[in-house]
């Protein structure tokens, strides 16, 4: 039996995927990698850690989401905060925030 894949794995390499598709699509002379790209290290490292405060009856529900999806909350919050920057990009690309060979 194959080893079992975690739903959060499955979307991260298919949203790779789509942003490589992208890539080759555009017009653009140079090759530049997407902001999200260069945020998100190739070995999945994380080296940021996030505090919120929020009301308990929305974390609850936040947390009954994410458990009937097989996801932690962890994982959750990791895909907000990336389509987020996704959604985002061009102000990443207008204000030079994040150059291309990072």
């Amino acid at each position: 039996m194959g080893k079992k894949r975690r739903l959060i794995d499955d979307l991260q390499e298919r949203e790779l995927e789509r942003i490589r598709q992208e890539q080759k699509t555009t017009t653009s002379n140079r090759l530049r990698r997407p902001p999200v790209e260069r945020i998100i290290s190739k070995d999945g490292m994380k080296d940021r850690q996030v505090s919120a405060k929020v009301n308990s009856k929305l974390y609850d529900s936040f947390t009954k989401i994410n458990k009937e999806q097989g996801l932690s909350n962890n994982s959750a919050l990791n895909m907000l905060i990336s389509k987020y920057v996704r959604e985002n990009q061009d102000i990443l690309d207008r204000d030079s925030l994040f150059k291309t060979d990072i």
